[in-house]
């Protein structure tokens, strides 16, 4: 076997990356191609762990069925394809001077057409300037779509429908490509009508069920490297640069990083330098970990490769000590002479810092599951005004929740943590109910961006409300049941108020947190009593129930205080309550968590 200097390598793999809205079938696609049975494995189908396949161009040439003269001319060794997640995390994988994925399939269905989640992906790949193919997937599932079996080619099987299908198929694309040209893009069509695939957006129609259109949406793809993008792919015979995709803790060897290599090779004992949030790390490569051709990263029912060298472009498991600072997201380099380290160090060094993200000494907290995630949700928060405090990689923790209630004193809605495919960490959420700070999560980054907006926007009316309007004060009432005067049409019946207070016209709920209807008067010693204070004895009448059946003589009643209220009161006025009052707001808030959210009222 030739020594890993002896082998010369002129073009390497290019990084495939696949996007596209849940559900629209993007890993389907890569298991027709594959011939594996991922998709099956995944909870609900829905794509759970970043994972990388070498497809090799033999396989490739086989499944597109490519006459020998074409297959000569193709000089890649084969696609790297990263399958992500709905949020597309890989493609804000970032290397110096661009993503670290080279062309991209952007998948679209038919039916459904271009989603929210679609447009994120789009604005993703134009911000890090990654060409892509629109494929147009479930054809199958057009109304009178006729499959021919052993007909994959999309020209073969579009002529075979009959005009009514086609003109549906026709529309559904036209439809698009004015969707797409509204977006900004100067030409859009289907891909077999496109002479320059510089200029022009191609959409390929295709169908992971059956296969149709498939080969064509790989021709395209290599067509469009081997003709337009060799010179991203230029393989250098040099130390390996990469990136960490995740961090994990694997049996037997501890820490680990799935990555990608993208240029240079890696050899089993190199030195490499990883980045950190820190200082970069230094660590020797115990062992590297390939998949076979065709086998996925992230299945564990197929057994490593334990290899020597690898060349780029690949996905590889590294094992070594002291990765336990590594977050995803990370570059990372080999090191092969000590005379090198501190220009590596320095060099990835420069890179975490071209990442740094700037904060504001009030503002939300916003955690992320690699750096090139924070930094596409940190860009979209600041385009939409919002101040950041604190940004960083990795679960939720308690430090996250104490830093967010710093804000606090300024603006309720700044006292938030907003957390993007992470976890929220037990004492963390402990930490938010002890000191009223909300944490939203969400592993698709508009969504989180939706429900912030919505949430500031609902906490603005809610204090508007309260300032300008007589709030609602907390109390609670203990049923006399000896002195029950009616039972129905109205209902009259004694009740002592036990803590805060209660007038009339104001809703009622048990201990239960059912409604039980408003106090429509109430009256002490014959006379109407406006509000009964802590301590009073007063009979109040309540319409439309039965004494006996909405209310009971064992219950005890809150006063309905509206969730706006609420917060007003717990965050402005809290210090303006007495102690009894405090007491039946909180219990009060106790019931209605229990029946509503857990969030309710913060």
């Amino acid at each position: 076997m030739s020594s890993p200097a002896q082998v010369q390598k002129k073009v390497r793999a290019p990084i495939l990356c696949v996007l596209g809205h849940i559900d629209h079938g993007k890993t389907s696609i890569l298991d027709f191609i594959r011939g594996s049975v991922v998709q099956n494995r995944e909870v609900a189908g829905i794509t759970q762990h970043i994972g990388a396949s070498f497809l090799p161009i033999d396989d490739i040439v086989k499944f597109c069925n490519l006459n020998k003269e074409v297959a000569s001319k193709l000089v890649i060794p084969g696609l790297l394809v990263i399958d992500t997640p709905g949020h597309s995390a890989f493609v804000n994988l970032r290397k110096r001077g661009g993503a670290v994925a080279n062309i991209a399939i952007l998948v679209v269905e038919v039916g459904s057409g271009p989603m929210p989640t679609t447009w994120e992906s789009v604005r993703i790949l134009r911000d890090r300037k990654v060409p892509f193919v629109v494929a147009a997937n479930k054809v199958d599932m057009i109304d009178g779509w006729k499959t021919k079996p052993g007909i994959r080619g999309f020209k073969q099987v579009y002529a075979a429908q009959d005009q009514r299908t086609r003109e549906h198929l026709d529309k559904v694309i036209y439809q698009w490509m004015a969707d797409f040209s509204g977006e900004g893009f100067k030409s859009v069509d289907r891909y077999d009508n496109i002479k320059d695939f510089t200029q022009s957006l191609a959409i390929v129609p295709t169908s992971a069920k059956t296969g149709e259109g498939i080969p064509d949406l790989l021709m395209v793809l290599i067509g469009l490297v081997q003709q337009y993008l060799q010179k991203n792919i230029i393989y250098t015979d040099g130390p390996a640069k990469g990136v960490v995709l995740e961090v994990k803790s694997t049996q037997g060897l501890g820490t680990t990083l799935d990555a990608i290599v993208y240029d240079g090779y890696l050899k089993k004992n190199d030195n490499i330098i990883v980045g950190t949030l820190g200082e970069p790390i230094e660590t020797k490569i115990r062992a590297l970990l390939q998949p076979k051709p065709m086998d996925e990263i992230r299945d564990p029912r197929f057994k490593f490769n334990n290899i020597d060298v690898v060349h780029a472009a690949a996905g590889i498991k590294i094992a070594g000590p002291n990765l336990d600072g590594v977050i995803a997201g990370a570059p990372f380099m080999s090191v092969w002479s000590d005379s090198d380290k501190d220009k590596v160090v320095e060099q990835i060094m420069a890179e975490m810092q071209e990442i740094a993200i700037e904060v504001e000494e009030k503002g939300v907290v916003l955690k992320a599951d690699s750096i090139g995630s924070l930094e596409a949700i940190v860009k979209l928060f600041k385009e939409n005004g919002v101040a950041i405090r604190r940004a960083a990689v990795g679960d939720i923790a308690k430090k996250d929740v104490v830093d967010a209630s710093v804000s606090q004193s300024d603006a309720s809605y700044l006292s938030v943590v907003l957390g993007f495919d992470v976890k929220i960490l037990p004492d963390a959420l402990a930490e938010a109910n002890k000191l009223g700070i909300r944490i939203f999560t969400n592993d698709v980054i508009y969504r989180l961006l939706e429900d912030y907006k919505a949430y500031v926007e609902k906490i603005k009316e809610d204090e508007k409300l309260g300032v300008l309007s007589n709030l609602i004060k907390p109390g609670m009432l203990k049923i006399m049941p000896e002195f029950v005067f009616r039972r129905s049409n109205p209902a009259v019946f004694g009740v002592k108020v036990e803590k805060g207070s209660a007038v009339p016209k104001i809703g009622l709920i048990n201990q239960d947190g059912e409604n039980v209807g408003k106090i429509h008067q109430m009256q002490a010693n014959n006379e109407s009593v406006k509000e009964a204070k802590v301590g009073q004895e007063v009979a109040i009448s309540i319409n439309v129930i039965t004494f006996g059946r909405q209310v009971k003589e064992t219950d005890t009643l809150f006063i309905a205080v509206p969730e706006s209220h609420v917060r007003v009161l717990r965050t402005k006025f809290r210090d303006d309550l007495r102690p009894d009052e405090l007491d039946a707001l909180l219990q009060y808030i106790d019931i209605m968590r229990k029946k509503e959210s857990a969030w309710w009222g913060v």
